[in-house]
């Protein structure tokens, strides 16, 4: 039923020209409703915009993007950005510089993993003036992925949240 449901919004957005698929692209994108709108219409696909590829989000990547942007909210912002450098390092690109294994065994003791020698953690302590992160044992697995879910739907410009956690592209 929620197949059927999902086909006909497609149908009615395609209609409006608000998504559509192109001659070069696999995938399904999301138009804007006018050049000078920021936020997606209500009505409007999800979409994954991300350096590698525009995509559809399925329910659960949904899911876990709409989770990691209030886990990052309420546990990172202190300390971090997407684009920008905070008091600890920009975290764009970071799956392309640590596996998702590393990055859960960073957050839930930093201590340990530099301690341990592991040569990018104890670069990242010299580079931050030995400052060290703070361990966020309280952080599941899943909400660690979530988290960098929500980063790598941020990592291309242009991209924001709007009010009700879903993302739109943002056209100039």
């Amino acid at each position: 039923m929620a197949l059927i449901v999902l086909m006909l919004g497609f149908l009615g957005l395609s209609a409006t020209g608000l998504v559509g698929f192109s001659a070069d692209e696999d995938t399904q994108t999301e138009q804007p409703a006018d050049k000078g709108s920021s936020i997606a219409p209500k009505d409007s696909t999800v979409v994954l915009a991300s350096a590698k590829a525009k995509k559809l989000l399925t329910p659960s990547e949904e899911a876990a993007v709409v989770a990691g942007d209030a886990l990052f909210k309420a546990n990172c912002t202190q300390c971090h950005a997407v684009h920008e450098k905070v008091v600890g390092p920009a975290l764009a690109g970071i799956t392309e510089r640590r596996p998702a294994s590393w990055i859960v065994s960073w957050v839930h003791n930093p201590a340990k993993v530099i301690a341990n020698g592991d040569a990018y953690a104890v670069k990242l302590f010299d580079d931050y003036g030995k400052q060290q992160m703070p361990s966020f044992s309280q952080l599941s697995e899943k909400d660690i992925k979530a988290i960098i879910t929500w980063v790598e739907s941020q990592e291309e410009e242009g991209v924001m949240i709007d009010d009700r956690g879903l993302y739109a592209e943002i056209h100039d």
